[in-house]
């Protein structure tokens, strides 16, 4: 599984709430190479709320999937526990047979009600003692996705609370980091990070450099994710 976010060079994934005003035409190129690749894209309901976001390739990209056996577009998917999900306004680009919604059975009965109108839907749900910190497992969410629906290569694309749930649960192989050549200074506490959530381990989650490319003033970096004993890249 990969994530791939863009930062600026004081660490902020988002200005104004945004990620697209971080990245440069390069970025936006490679993070559709990156798609074109992928058997599906994933994203937060938090980062959807947050912008107009399309999760699709452009159609050149589209024929040379579809020329190496893949289905033209990567499956949309969309992880929530809340149901929250603004699809008519925000989701661009993606057919609603071509999307995949990630939800637990918890979510609110009006926004349940909502989601099961669409074709695909899978509800897993991590059982806890409280009924009400019941929230999404994304152990079981990967697991699904590639039993039920043939996904091999996840890309992640955020936000920030969903990368630190997959990173903090071992369950992600890369991170695929831009570093864009601008500082933007936090909103509120510090601002959005590429992972925000509680601290990881004592002295964080190693990784280790893969591939490093430097574009006129943006740095392109490649690092692959170590697993839980710290021992071995995945």
């Amino acid at each position: 599984m990969l994530i791939n976010m863009v930062a600026s060079l004081d660490g902020k994934a988002t200005v104004g709430g945004k990620a697209g005003a971080l990245g440069s035409p390069t970025d936006r190129t490679l993070m559709r190479s990156l798609r074109a690749r992928a058997d599906a894209v994933m994203i937060g309901a938090g980062t959807l709320r947050a912008e107009k976001l399309r999760l699709d390739v452009p159609e050149d990209l589209a024929s040379a999937r579809a020329s190496r056996g893949l289905k033209p577009q990567p499956l949309a998917v969309l992880a929530t526990t809340s149901g929250d999900v603004p699809l008519e306004t925000n989701l661009v680009g993606s057919s609603p047979d071509n999307l995949l919604i990630l939800s637990s059975p918890e979510a609110p009965k009006e926004r349940f009600a909502s989601l099961s109108s669409h074709p695909l839907v899978e509800l897993v749900t991590k059982e806890t003692a409280d009924p009400a910190e019941a929230r999404l497992d994304l152990g079981r969410a990967l697991g699904v996705l590639k039993e039920r629906h043939g996904v091999e290569v996840l890309l992640v694309e955020g936000g920030p609370a969903l990368n630190h749930s997959l990173v903090s649960s071992g369950l992600a192989d890369e991170l695929f980091l831009t570093l864009a050549p601008k500082v933007v200074g936090g909103e509120g506490p510090g601002g959005l990070g590429v992972v925000e959530g509680p601290p990881l381990r004592q002295n964080g989650i190693a990784s280790k450099l893969v591939t490093v490319h430097l574009y006129e003033d943006e740095l392109f970096l490649r690092y692959a994710l170590r697993s839980e004993d710290d021992s071995v890249v995945r």
